[in-house]
Order: structure tokens, then C-alpha cells, then sequence
């Protein structure tokens, strides 16, 4: 099915919203990674507690702000969950 030809400003907002999904997966996923994996190692490696609750605390932030960000570029694709 043909689409109808999309304006520049149209085009440009499509492409941000690309780019803002890509991000929240990266930092969503990166996010929890280093939140379960990350933390885990670095508390064995270091044999300290803070270390690895700060390296979680870090993740934790990540997967959220990757969650928000998802979220926006959802909304400016019309597909907000």
C-alpha cells in the first residue's frame, strides 16, 4: 500500500523518533544488565557491598531514563503503550 509523500518537518520528527527508541533500548537493556550482571561482578571483584549496590543503583537509573525516553519516541510515533 503506498504511503501519501510525508513533509520534511513530518520526516524529521519520524527520524528523532526513531532515534529515541534505539536509545531506550540501549539504556533499558544496558541498564539491566549492569544492574543484575554488573553488579554482580564488580561486588565479587571488589568484595565490597557499596560498590555493587552503587553499580545497581547506576543500572537501575539507566533502565528507568531508557524506559521515560522510550516512551517519548513512542508518543511522537503515534504508538504510545
Amino acid at each position: 500500500m503506498a504511503q501519501p509523500p510525508q513533509s520534511e518537518a513530518a520526516r524529521r520528527q519520524a527520524e528523532s523518533a526513531k532515534r529515541l527508541v534505539t536509545i531506550s533500548h540501549i539504556l533499558g537493556w544496558g541498564g539491566l544488565g549492569v544492574l543484575f550482571l554488573g553488579s554482580a561482578a564488580i561486588g565479587i571483584l571488589t568484595h565490597s557491598g557499596g560498590a555493587a549496590a552503587i553499580t545497581a543503583g547506576v543500572g537501575g537509573i539507566s533502565a528507568v531514563a531508557g524506559a521515560i525516553v522510550g516512551q517519548v519516541g513512542r508518543g511522537m510515533q503515534g504508538r504510545v503503550i
